[in-house]
């Protein structure tokens, strides 16, 4: 699952805000982090945004156990929850609240844009 694809529309200037809200620089078109070394702005945005959907499950329940070698989260439903990717935690916690993933993960999206521009979109 693309996680850009529930929070599209973003124009190329707010996606530039959104990244530099969280600490990513632009040098020479590409953007870099503490964490990541420099990549094309599409990358660092799915790159953010699985940090930023990852955070947000973690406060309704969720953990993080642990990244893949690609930077994949891999997400555990409290404490005895099996290990599953990002997305299918998306799924499980939006079937969980009876409402559409993509409603889900916008939510959580503009909780996280609320909290680094100080107010909605």
């Amino acid at each position: 699952m693309k996680l850009e694809r529930h929070v599209g529309g973003l124009s190329l200037a707010r996606k530039a805000n959104y990244l530099r809200a969280r600490g990513w620089r632009e040098e020479a078109g590409s953007w870099s982090s503490e964490r990541f070394s420099p990549v094309p702005i599409a990358r660092a945005i799915h790159h953010q945004l699985t940090d930023d959907l990852s955070a947000a499950l973690c406060k309704l329940g969720w953990q993080v156990v642990g990244y893949s070698e690609r930077g994949h989260v891999q997400m555990r439903d409290g404490e005895r929850g099996r290990p599953c990717s990002l997305p299918k935690a998306l799924r499980l916690q939006a079937r969980r609240e009876k409402r559409p993933v993509a409603e889900l993960t916008y939510v959580l999206f503009l909780a996280a844009i609320v909290e680094t521009e100080g107010g909605p979109p």
